[in-house]
């Protein structure tokens, strides 16, 4: 095994033994009081490997990270300022800082995720149009598993638009919608744009944080 696999090997192990501590913590009744950071820990975690395995950086790169950070953060800042967009909904201050009422973690969690998808699907014989709407499709999937492991652990919950103060429990489809119309807008302009996004671990980092969610639903 030369170095570079060797040392791409040893983030995966390493990020996937992140994760399985804030598996831990999340399902251990010990230690309920830390669990909480557990999920923008996690998160700040996998954007610190993805920065340091990318291959090549310009202003482009910069530019792509900075934009769907920026965007992913202010399109949940509207969405739960208003209710529109998404749908009506509460942060309940399980993913840390927030900033108008918002995580500031939401925004990197979006960037990790079109970062690691545009990768993913970078190098597939589609056009643009194609592997941004693959892309849209996984992401809406990613939610559909994630939405779940949020409500039981606090993170964010629904609500009805007559009540505000009621919790509605079905997620509004109006959310799987933005979610893929944000990811499928986000992608085709990372399809577009001369980022030389090259990253070997970011497919691992997507897959463990999807098995995340999945554990999170077994255990």
């Amino acid at each position: 095994m030369d170095r570079l696999k060797e040392n791409l090997l040893k983030g995966i192990l390493y990020l996937s033994g992140i994760h399985l501590v804030g598996i831990w913590l999340l399902k251990s009744d010990m230690v309920m009081d830390i669990t909480y950071p557990a999920f923008p820990i996690n998160l700040i975690l996998c954007a610190a490997f993805l920065f340091y395995y990318q291959v090549h950086w310009n202003i482009n790169a910069i530019l792509f990270i900075f934009l769907s950070f920026l965007v992913g953060f202010l399109i949940q800042v509207f969405g739960v300022n208003t209710g529109y967009f998404f749908g009506p909904f509460e942060y309940k201050g399980g993913l840390g800082p927030e900033l108008w009422n918002t995580p500031i973690v939401i925004g990197i969690h979006w960037m990790l995720l079109l970062y690691c998808i545009g990768v993913l699907l970078k190098n597939l014989n589609y056009t643009k149009v194609q592997k941004s709407l693959i892309g849209a499709f996984m992401l809406v999937l990613y939610d559909i598993v994630l939405e779940p492991i949020a409500k039981k652990n606090d993170l964010w919950f629904w609500l009805t638009k007559k009540d505000p103060l009621a919790i509605y429990n079905p997620v509004p489809l109006q959310n799987y919608a933005c979610w893929f119309l944000f990811s499928f807008l986000m992608l085709l302009y990372f399809n577009n744009a001369k980022a030389k996004l090259r990253n070997p671990i970011a497919p691992a980092v997507f897959l463990i944080m999807f098995f995340f969610l999945v554990a999170m639903h077994m255990f």
